[in-house]
């Protein structure tokens, strides 16, 4: 018998941006409670709008904010909802995360995930609205699962060696469920022998002889999962 394993790249990437009208900023999903995140007041040039002394009679307060969404729009109204992520701090504008933050709980499978955060800056006088956008960065942390543990088919071997090559050979598979977004996601499927250890079948290294003793590949194509038969089967060549 012969069993799918799936195996995936990973990648990582964290930065801060801003823009002239959006402060952009980025945090990885699952960090402890009160890790950095980033500062408003910084990001948006808001000390150098003022004299030393202005700046330092600024205060920090979160007018609204929304939980991370694929689409967060840094301009559309609304009312926070649910137990508040970030906080800021009111005397140096830092921003930080107030819980622990499952990207896949908000954005599953989803390349973008942000959140909106209003931030206001009193006192009255110099009152302003710092409109940012808190990208929360995908982490690989699940690891990807068939629904069904164990599948069980029969195929026969009377099929041509023509059939064995058509688009409805062999049998189809249900595809494995990983929440992750596309970066940590699924990105191919393989076949190795129950026999052969999983951790030397990789993107760069398929053996040889595993391949030679399973006469089966993978059509993975228009998101449908095909396992098909390489060649015409003889059922005798493997067991008189």
């Amino acid at each position: 018998m012969a069993s799918v394993v799936v195996l995936f790249s990973c990648s990582l990437l964290v930065f801060t941006a801003s823009s002239s009208s959006v402060v952009e900023l980025y945090v990885l999903e699952e960090l402890p409670p009160g890790s950095y995140v980033g500062n408003v007041a910084i990001d948006a040039d808001i000390y150098r709008q003022y004299s030393p002394e202005v700046a330092a009679t600024l205060r920090f307060r979160i007018l609204f904010q929304s939980p991370p969404s694929i689409a967060s729009s840094p301009r559309s109204n609304g009312h926070t909802t649910g137990q508040p992520l970030f906080t800021v701090d009111e005397l140096t504008g830092d921003v930080r995360t107030v819980l622990r933050i499952d990207r896949e709980e908000y954005c599953r499978q989803a390349g973008r995930c942000a959140a909106r955060v209003d931030v206001v800056v009193q006192p009255t006088t110099f009152f302003q609205i710092v409109r940012t956008r808190i990208h929360v960065l995908d982490i690989n942390d699940n690891i990807p699962v068939f629904p069904v543990a164990v599948l069980v088919y029969s195929l026969p071997e009377s099929q041509s060696a023509d059939d064995a090559l058509s688009s409805s050979a062999g049998f189809l598979v249900p595809e494995a469920d990983d929440p992750d977004g596309p970066a940590f996601g699924v990105q191919r499927y393989v076949i190795v022998s129950m026999t052969a250890e999983v951790e030397k079948v990789n993107e760069y290294n398929t053996t040889t002889t595993a391949a030679a003793e399973i006469p089966f590949d993978v059509n993975h194509v228009h998101g449908q999962l095909r396992i098909v038969p390489t060649h015409a089967l003889d059922r005798e060549t493997v067991a008189r």
